[in-house]
């Protein structure tokens, strides 16, 4: 979808879901982040109070941790609206 030039979405979930932002890879789409609200407009995706999933080494335990700073910008990605898991709500 092409956004007008003048044009942006403010997107926040209600309680109990979260956004992924993902960016394609030649045929494969990768996870970038997590984020509790974004803006979206023609140049990109603002992602606010961001996060990664981290686990262990076994892969027995997932928690969140906040990307390098409050706001992150992504180009050229696709925003999902998911539900939020018990993971999410641990965060370092």
């Amino acid at each position: 979808m092409s956004i007008a030039h003048d044009k942006y979405f403010l997107l926040e979930p209600d309680p109990g879901a979260v956004l992924l932002v993902t960016r394609k890879f030649g045929k494969a789409e990768f996870i970038i982040c997590y984020c509790r609200s974004a803006i979206v407009d023609k140049w990109g995706c603002y992602c606010f109070e961001s996060f990664r999933r981290v686990s262990d080494l076994g892969f027995t335990r997932c928690w969140a941790e906040r990307t390098d700073s409050d706001l992150m910008i992504y180009h050229s990605t696709t925003v999902y609206l998911v539900s939020e898991e018990d993971w999410m709500q641990r965060c370092d």
